[in-house]
């Protein structure tokens, strides 16, 4: 195991290990029951479950590299794997819809500047690094249904992914040891939420650095740049979203993703979920015509079903960053020493390379406002 996988465990409670034969077993009872479903005589299609049910089924069968369908499971994900209370999709601010009054953003995406030297561990100053460091471990949110980013691995039960291991390093840099940070699972329309009212101290969770966001709460540097694609079945004439008009295509709410859907001038219909994994199933089972997501989140979705590929990518600008309080500007400096410690040591290159498989570019540039 490296280094980097290494830090990856013991980072919660007890309560943090799932049962590999759980996840098993939910992919068999889902296996079978679209077999029944498939020599059913009446070709009506089920109502789809609840979303909480069907994110349980559909995070475990991305983990075993699969995706055969829809179904429940009675076992509850553990505590730190479950989102914790917050901002419903219904009331995602990220994602306003069409129609709605927009006024010209006045806030800065950009970060506040970072020592010249990462301070050492223990010592680092400012009022939220000291609450942190008497508290003695880092909150941090992260998403459970975006591999290779986020998820959680179904023998160790533990979260990992690109996410995870830059929060890992956050944690060492700040008390000189693993197994300090405490995560917990969010959903897309919870991660702005959260941090702006205290429950985390930090999210890392494929967040798209915007100026509407950047009003609730400050940013990190990027840490990683992407782009926008669709995902769509093999097959099918779609080459991007201007193909998708009338059609329902599938996001996370509370993301840039659903309101790019919402504004689409080809006027596709949005279709939001609470977990993104459930609009792979949505493409699959025919309910959903494409899927809108960061580019390698996609390709995540895509290695678990060939039957599907990824369609109309732009250029990579989007920024990727860290979620810090507003009020917690001396946080965010120590977060920006962390990852430009990272990408001066090759740090971030390597965690690049294990989660993405491909050869690091140039890390992301920083822009300061001060």
């Amino acid at each position: 195991m490296s280094n980097i996988a290494a830090a990856r465990t013991g980072r919660d409670d007890d309560n943090a290990t799932l049962s590999h034969g759980r996840y098993r077993s939910a992919l068999l009872s889902v296996i079978v029951r679209r077999r029944n479903d498939q020599r059913a005589p009446h070709p009506a299609r089920a109502p789809l479950p609840s979303a909480a049910a069907l994110a349980a089924v559909v995070l475990a069968l991305a983990l075993a590299t699969v995706v055969a369908g829809c179904g429940t499971v009675t076992s509850p994900l553990p505590p730190p794997a479950r989102p914790l209370p917050g901002t419903s999709p219904a009331g995602a601010a990220a994602s306003p819809g069409p129609g709605a009054p927009a006024g010209p953003c006045q806030a800065t995406t950009a970060s506040w500047r970072p020592p010249a030297v990462l301070p050492a561990p223990g010592q680092a100053a400012g009022p939220t690094l000291a609450t942190v460091l008497r508290r003695g471990y880092l909150t941090v949110g992260v998403r459970p249904d975006t591999p290779p980013f986020g998820s959680i691995n179904p023998d160790t039960g533990q979260f990992e992914g690109f996410d995870v291991d830059v929060a890992a390093l956050i944690g060492r840099a700040l008390f000189g040891a693993d197994g300090r940070v405490k995560f917990r699972a969010v959903t897309a329309a919870q991660r702005i939420d959260l941090v702006q009212r205290g429950q985390l101290d930090l999210v890392a969770a494929t967040v798209s650095v915007t100026c509407e966001r950047a009003e609730k709460v400050d940013f990190s540097e990027p840490y990683f740049l992407t782009t926008s694609g669709v995902l769509v079945r093999r097959g099918s004439p779609y080459r991007g979203l201007g193909d998708l008009g009338g059609r329902r295509v599938c996001a996370a709410a509370g993301t840039t993703s659903l309101r790019q859907i919402e504004t689409a001038p080809s006027h596709p219909i949005p279709h939001a979920v609470t977990n993104v994994t459930e609009c792979l199933v949505a493409l699959q089972d025919g309910t959903d015509e494409g899927v809108v997501n960061d580019e390698t989140v996609l390709l995540g979705m895509a290695a678990q079903d060939p039957k599907t590929h990824i369609v109309g990518r732009g250029p990579r600008t989007t920024q990727m960053g860290v979620v810090v309080s507003r009020a917690a500007p001396d946080l965010t400096r120590f977060v920006n020493a962390v990852l430009q410690d990272a990408k001066r040591n090759g740090a971030w290159s390597a965690i690049y390379q294990h989660w993405l498989h491909a050869p690091a570019p140039a890390p992301p540039a920083p822009t300061y406002r001060d």
